[in-house]
């Protein structure tokens, strides 16, 4: 991983923009939900704050072709600056006291709006930015320096704001990571590697969006990527009504400053898997070694449901190791969906899948939002999740296009 970095100028400049994004946005996605669990105390509230970070992911599909035919690094100036000045709006407006849940939510609606631009440019761009056998460790990197920046700054605040929390404060901390992500995306360029030239068919010069978009269906449709959009969507959609019950569990069992603590917990997870799969990553037939990835997470998940009340070690240790498995198993399928179409479609297979993906989040978060309400033990909702989590490693393992998968770098 080093050698990338180190020969690689424009991929080093990538990683000081998503360093700096990527504090900005780890706090905004760490906090929002437990500031309007504790500012509203309200878990349908919860439930809908999840959907509305989901619900502008619905309509991906119709940014896959502007991605794919724009240039990817002024589309992230400018969504970086939106989410700048919707951050900065947050934190100098008074929230509960005059505007209420309403802004709230139109706040992560903007807010997810710009993102909905940014995450699908910023993945096809990395594929111009390296050569083709190095796009998973680009993909470790790209995760380990976000994440360390996030718990640097997540450890700071955990120390310094004590036992009561300023949300403003937070959101304003933010917006500064967030310009200074803008001020290093001046300086990224355009550079196509030499293996991306030869590899890079011919652009179609069509303005039919809705043919692009069939283009990148079809692909999608006759490949092994299906199946893993399938694995995808059920996990996230199970994933998510767990997520949007997380803060309600975990301030209930911990306190306000505990569930920063978990969340911290969850980057360190981050860390050290995104390390072991840039450095491992290519050794592992993706097959077995995914599905294998799925039943740890599952048994671990359910464990958690059962310690977090008795154990604060022993739940944040379950949390690294949970966070490590799901970064991994994360990093592996996106590695997939950038290596295995061709580099002008990048952008269309992603922002498809996060369109299907997306629905079912938004779904995830209503019906755990729903379940929050009416579960008497919160507990039993990760159970139920690790429980999906096995029945999606068995589909994965009964697939026989990718069962067979081989190593990342023979693919």
């Amino acid at each position: 991983m080093l050698n990338l970095f180190k020969q690689n100028k424009m991929f080093r400049v990538l990683l000081i923009y998503q360093f700096f994004s990527g504090i900005g946005g780890a706090m905004f996605s760490m906090f929002i939900l437990l500031s309007v669990h504790l500012i509203y105390n309200n878990s349908i509230y919860t439930g809908i704050a999840g959907f509305l970070m989901a619900a502008p992911r619905i309509v991906s599909f119709a940014v896959g072709p502007i991605v794919d035919r724009r240039n990817k690094i002024t589309i992230m100036r400018l969504t970086t600056l939106l989410e700048f000045l919707v951050l900065s709006l947050l934190a100098f407006t008074p929230l509960q006291e005059h505007l209420g849940v309403l802004f709230m939510f139109a706040v992560i609606f903007a807010y997810n709006i710009a993102a909905l631009f940014e995450n699908p440019a910023s993945t096809a761009l990395l594929p111009q930015l390296v050569q083709k056998d190095d796009i998973m460790e680009g993909n470790s990197l790209i995760n380990i320096v976000a994440m360390v920046g996030g718990v640097i700054i997540g450890t700071v605040l955990f120390i310094s704001l004590g036992g009561e929390i300023n949300f403003r404060f937070l959101y304003g901390f933010s917006a500064v990571f967030l310009g200074l992500a803008l001020i290093s995306s001046l300086f990224l360029k355009n550079a196509t590697t030499k293996a991306t030239a030869e590899e890079t068919p011919e652009k179609s010069h069509s303005s039919n969006y809705l043919q692009d978009l069939r283009e990148g269906a079809k692909f999608i449709r006759h490949n092994v990527l299906l199946f893993i959009f399938i694995a995808i969507v059920i996990m996230d959609f199970t994933g998510e009504i767990a997520y949007v019950n997380r803060p309600m569990f975990l301030e209930y069992h911990t306190g306000a400053q505990g569930y920063v603590l978990f969340s911290l917990m969850v980057l360190v997870g981050g860390i050290i898997a995104s390390y072991f799969v840039g450095m491992l990553g290519n050794k592992f037939a993706l097959g077995k070694f995914v599905f294998v990835l799925f039943v740890i997470v599952a048994a671990i998940r359910i464990v958690f449901a059962f310690v977090v009340p008795l154990h604060l070690i022993g739940a944040l240790i379950t949390t690294v190791f949970y966070a490590a498995l799901v970064t991994t198993i994360g990093i592996l399928f996106e590695s997939l969906s950038q290596k295995i179409p061709p580099k002008d479609m990048v952008g269309r297979v992603d922002t498809l899948s996060t369109t299907f993906s997306s629905i079912f989040v938004a779904l995830g978060a209503f019906v755990g939002g729903f379940l929050g309400n009416i579960v008497s033990n919160i507990g039993h909702i990760f159970i139920y999740h690790g429980i999906s989590l096995a029945v999606i490693g068995v589909f994965i393992v009964s697939v026989p296009s990718i069962r067979k998968l081989s190593r990342m770098n023979e693919i």
